[in-house]
C-alpha cells in the first residue's frame, strides 16, 4: 500500500458516518458486503478491475474492515455517552477545574469546565459550559463547586435549522449549567502546560498592547495572531464576515506560515543551524497550538508543517496527502463528532482546493509568467479561487450567501496580512516602539474591511442546496478535474458535439416537466416556524402561491436577528425566494422584527398592513424599507378578502374602521382566516379580551368565527383566549408561538386549562 494513511481515514470516516446516520447492525451487513466484494474484485481476472486490483494490496481488506469497525463502534459509545449524561438529573452539583477562558455573551458570560467528581459518575470527565453572571471572579485553572440546573442541548427547532446538540458534540461538549452558586475552592489545579499557555498569552498580549496604542487596532492584531476574538468589537467582526475575509480572524494556514516565515527570519538573523532551527519550530508550533485554542485549523496546519519539518530533520520525503491524512485522523481519532464541524469542513476542503485545483494551475501559470510580482499576485488569485470552488457549497449550505468579491477582497487583505502577522510576531517577542509602524497599515485593513463589506455583491442571499445537491456538484467537479487534469477535455467537446441534439431535447423536456409539475394543484402546506418568543406562518397554496404572516422578532434588549439568523435561513432552505404575500398583523417587535430582514433581503410581491393609529419606531423602519425596494404595500381591515388561487383566499375579520383605543398595537391585529376549500384557520395576532368580546358581538349570528386550527391570541397571554371566544371558534387544533423559558410565563396556565376543557367537551 503506498499511503494506508488515507485508506485508514477514508475507512474510518465511513464508520463514523455509519454510526452517525444508520446506527444498525444494517450496517456490519454493510461492511461485511463491501469487505467479500474487495476480496472478489481481487480474485476476478478482468481488465475493468486492473486498476482496483493494483490498488487493493494483501491485507488491504481486513485493514479497511477494522478501520470501518472501529469508527461505527467507537461513534455508537461515545453517542451513548452523551444520551446517559442528556437523561440524567436537571438539578447538578459538581466539582470542576475551568479549561478554558471565558466567553463573553450579551447577559453572561460562559466557561468551559471539566467534571472531576460528581455524583452522577457518567458526567466525570466530562466537559461542560456553565453560565456565571458578568461579575465573577473566575480564572482559567480554577477548582470550583458549582450547583445549578443541567440544561440539554437543543435540537433543531425548524427544518435544517440549527442543531445546538450536535454543535456541541463537535467541541466536546455535554450541555450548559445554569449556575445558582459557585465557589472557588483551590486555584491553579489545571495541567500545568494549559495553565502555563493562559499565562503566556497573557504575557505576548501585554506585548502587543506595549507597542500598539489603539485600542481596535490592538484587538484586530491580537484576533490575526492567536485567532482570540474576545475584544473586537461586533461591527468589526460583522464586516470582517460580509466582506468574506472572516478567516483572517480564524488561524488557519496562512497565520502558520506567516509564523513559520517570522521565526525563519529571526532564526536566520541570529545564525541557527538550520537542523536546530527546524527543532525549534516544532517545538514552538506545538506551543502555538495550545495558544490558539487547537481549533481544526490550527491542527491540521500545525501538524502539516511539522511533518514536513520532521521529514527534513531524518532526510525523507514529505507526502502531502499523508500528512493531511494524519492530522485529520488524529482529529477524528480525539473526538469522531469533529466530523460535521464547520471548521473542519471549510479547512480540510480550502486546503484540498489548493492542493488540488490550485497548484495544478500555479504550476501552469509559472511556466508561462516570468514576472515575479504578476506570479505572486496570480498565485494569490489562483489559490483563492481554487478554495473557494471546492468549499462553495458547504458556504452556500451554511450560511445561504455567495461573493462576487472574495477574488479582490483576498488579493488586497492576504499581502497586507502576511506583513502585519510577521511584525506582530516581532512585537509579541520583543516589544520595541520602532514596530509601531504596524499600527497604519492595521488601520488601511479595517478601511478595506469596511469598504467590502458595504458592497452589496459582497453578501448576496442564494437558494440553499441540498445534500443530493451538494454531492452532484462534487461529483461533476472531480470527473471536470480529471479529464482536464488528464488532458481529456476534448472528449467532452466531442461528447456535446456528437450528441447536442439530444442533449438540447432533454434540457428542453426537463423544463417543461419542471414548469408542468410547478402548476400541478397540490395541497395546501402551512408551517409553524419556531421563531422563539413571537409568531411566524408559512403558507403555501395549491398553487404555490407563498404567504408569510408575522415573522418573529428579537426578545426586549436583545441583538440577535430573528430574520437575519432564523427566518432567513429557513425560507432559503425551502427555496424560497420569493414571496407572493407578507402579512404583518401589528407591528409589536415579536411578529415584525424578523419581517424587516425579509423584505430587505427577497422579492416581496405585496405587503397587506392594518391601519396604523400609533406610530412606532418599526412602522418608520417598515416605511423606509417599501420605500427603498419599492414594495406594494396595501391597507386592509375588516371586509377585504384576498383571492389566492382557485379554492384559496383569505378573509379579514379585524380590525373594524372605529379602532379600539385600549392596548392600540395589540387589540388593533389583523385577523386573518384562510379558507381553503372546507378548511379554516384564524390567525389573531394579540388581540386581547376587549378585542375577543367584540368579535363576538359582531359575528354572534355568523360562522365567521368558526375554524378549524386557531392560532392563539397574544402567545397564550392570560389577558386572551376568554372561553366564550375559544367555544366560539371551536378548533381542533390550537397552535400557540412561545420562547422557550420566556421571561414572559407564556403559555398562561388559564389559557391552557380553557383548551383542555374545549377538547375534553369536543371527544
Amino acid at each position: 500500500m503506498k499511503r494506508p494513511i488515507i485508506i485508514i481515514l477514508i475507512s474510518y470516516i465511513i464508520g463514523i458516518l455509519g454510526g452517525l446516520y444508520i446506527k444498525s447492525i444494517a450496517f456490519f451487513c454493510f461492511i461485511l458486503i463491501i469487505a467479500i466484494s474487495i476480496f472478489c474484485i481481487r480474485k476476478i481476472n478482468n481488465k475493468y478491475f486492473r486498476f482496483l486490483r493494483r490498488f487493493l494490496k494483501k491485507y488491504t481488506e481486513l485493514l479497511i474492515l477494522i478501520s470501518m469497525t472501529f469508527g461505527f463502534l467507537y461513534t455508537n459509545i461515545l453517542e451513548q455517552k452523551y444520551d446517559t449524561i442528556y437523561e440524567a438529573e436537571e438539578e447538578i452539583a459538581e466539582h470542576c477545574i475551568v479549561i478554558a477562558e471565558k466567553e463573553p455573551k450579551e447577559y453572561k458570560d460562559l466557561y468551559k469546565v471539566k467534571v472531576i467528581n460528581s455524583k452522577n459518575s457518567a458526567r466525570n470527565g466530562t466537559k461542560l459550559y456553565i453560565r456565571v453572571n458578568k461579575q465573577a471572579n473566575i480564572e482559567v485553572g480554577d477548582m470550583l463547586v458549582i450547583d445549578g440546573t443541567y440544561d440539554e442541548p437543543d435540537v433543531a427547532r425548524n427544518e435544517r435549522g440549527f442543531n445546538y446538540k450536535e454543535y456541541l458534540k463537535t467541541l466536546e461538549i455535554y450541555g450548559t449549567v445554569e449556575i445558582n452558586h459557585y465557589k472557588v475552592i483551590k486555584k491553579g489545579r489545571i495541567n500545568k502546560l494549559i495553565l502555563y499557555t493562559a499565562r503566556l498569552k497573557e504575557i505576548l498580549k501585554s506585548n502587543i498592547s506595549k507597542v500598539i496604542k489603539k485600542e481596535e487596532n490592538k484587538n484586530l492584531l491580537i484576533a490575526m495572531i492567536l485567532g482570540d476574538t474576545e475584544d473586537l468589537s461586533e461591527e468589526l467582526k460583522t464586516d470582517f464576515l460580509n466582506s468574506n475575509l472572516y478567516h483572517i480572524l480564524s488561524v488557519s494556514g496562512g497565520q502558520v506560515s506567516n509564523i513559520i516565515i517570522g521565526i525563519t527570519i529571526l532564526f536566520r538573523l541570529l545564525k541557527i543551524h538550520k537542523k536546530i532551527m527546524d527543532a525549534l519550530c516544532i517545538v514552538i508550533l506545538i506551543e502555538f497550538m495550545f495558544l490558539t485554542g487547537l481549533t481544526p485549523s490550527i491542527i491540521r496546519a500545525c501538524i502539516m508543517c511539522i511533518i514536513s519539518l520532521i521529514s527534513g530533520l531524518i532526510i525523507r520525503r514529505y507526502d502531502i496527502a499523508n500528512s493531511l491524512g494524519i492530522s485529520l485522523l488524529i482529529i477524528l481519532i480525539n473526538n469522531p463528532f469533529a466530523i460535521n464541524s464547520l471548521s473542519v469542513l471549510l479547512s480540510y476542503f480550502g486546503f484540498l482546493g489548493i492542493i488540488v485545483l490550485g497548484s495544478f494551475t500555479i504550476k501552469k501559470v509559472n511556466k508561462v509568467i516570468k514576472n515575479n510580482i504578476l506570479r505572486y499576485i496570480l498565485n494569490i488569485i489562483i489559490s483563492s479561487v481554487a478554495a473557494q470552488i471546492f468549499i462553495f457549497p458547504i458556504i452556500l449550505y451554511v450560511f445561504g450567501t455567495i461573493s462576487l468579491t472574495f477574488i479582490f477582497s483576498n488579493l488586497l487583505i492576504i499581502p497586507l496580512s502576511t506583513i502585519i502577522t510577521i511584525i506582530g510576531l516581532f512585537i509579541m517577542i520583543c516589544p520595541l516602539q520602532i514596530f509601531c509602524v504596524i499600527e497604519p497599515l492595521i488601520e488601511i485593513t479595517i478601511n478595506i474591511v469596511g469598504f467590502f463589506s458595504n458592497i452589496g455583491i459582497s453578501k448576496i442571499y442564494c437558494i440553499i442546496p441540498n445534500i443530493k445537491e451538494i454531492i452532484i456538484y462534487y461529483v461533476i467537479s472531480i470527473y471536470l478535474y480529471y479529464m482536464i487534469r488528464r488532458d481529456y477535455i476534448y472528449k467532452i467537446k466531442h461528447f456535446f458535439r456528437k450528441y447536442k441534439k439530444i442533449i438540447v431535447l432533454i434540457l428542453v423536456l426537463s423544463i417543461g416537466i419542471s414548469f408542468i409539475y410547478k402548476n400541478i394543484p397540490k395541497d395546501l402546506y402551512i408551517n409553524f416556524i419556531d421563531v422563539g418568543q413571537g409568531d411566524s406562518t408559512l403558507i403555501t397554496t395549491q398553487y404555490n402561491k407563498k404567504i408569510l404572516i408575522d415573522g418573529g422578532g428579537s426578545e426586549f434588549g436583545s441583538t440577535f436577528d430573528v430574520g437575519e439568523k432564523t427566518l432567513l435561513p429557513y425560507l432559503l432552505k425551502k427555496k424560497i425566494h420569493k414571496l407572493d404575500y407578507v402579512i404583518i398583523s401589528h407591528f409589536d417587535s415579536d411578529h415584525v422584527g424578523g419581517i424587516l430582514t425579509i423584505l430587505e433581503e427577497l422579492n416581496v410581491k405585496q405587503v397587506l398592513i392594518p391601519k396604523q393609529v400609533e406610530y412606532s419606531e418599526n412602522y418608520n423602519k417598515f416605511l423606509a424599507i417599501i420605500k427603498k425596494r419599492k414594495i406594494k404595500v396595501k391597507i386592509v381591515g375588516e371586509g377585504n378578502t384576498i383571492n389566492l388561487d382557485k379554492n384559496t383566499c383569505l378573509d379579514i375579520i379585524w380590525p373594524e374602521e372605529k379602532q379600539i383605543a385600549d392596548n392600540v398595537l395589540n387589540n388593533n391585529s389583523m385577523i386573518v382566516r384562510l379558507c381553503y376549500k372546507s378548511f379554516k384557520m384564524i390567525f389573531t395576532g394579540d388581540i386581547e379580551e376587549i378585542a375577543e368580546q367584540k368579535l363576538l358581538q359582531k359575528y354572534e349570528n355568523t360562522e365567521k368565527l368558526t375554524a378549524d386550527i386557531l392560532k392563539v391570541a397574544h402567545h397564550g397571554s392570560k389577558s386572551s383566549s376568554i372561553a366564550e371566544f375559544l367555544e366560539k371558534v371551536n378548533p381542533k387544533i390550537a397552535v400557540i408561538g412561545v420562547g422557550k423559558n420566556n421571561k414572559f410565563g407564556h403559555p398562561n396556565a388559564g389559557v391552557l386549562d380553557r383548551l383542555s376543557m374545549l377538547r375534553n367537551k369536543n371527544i
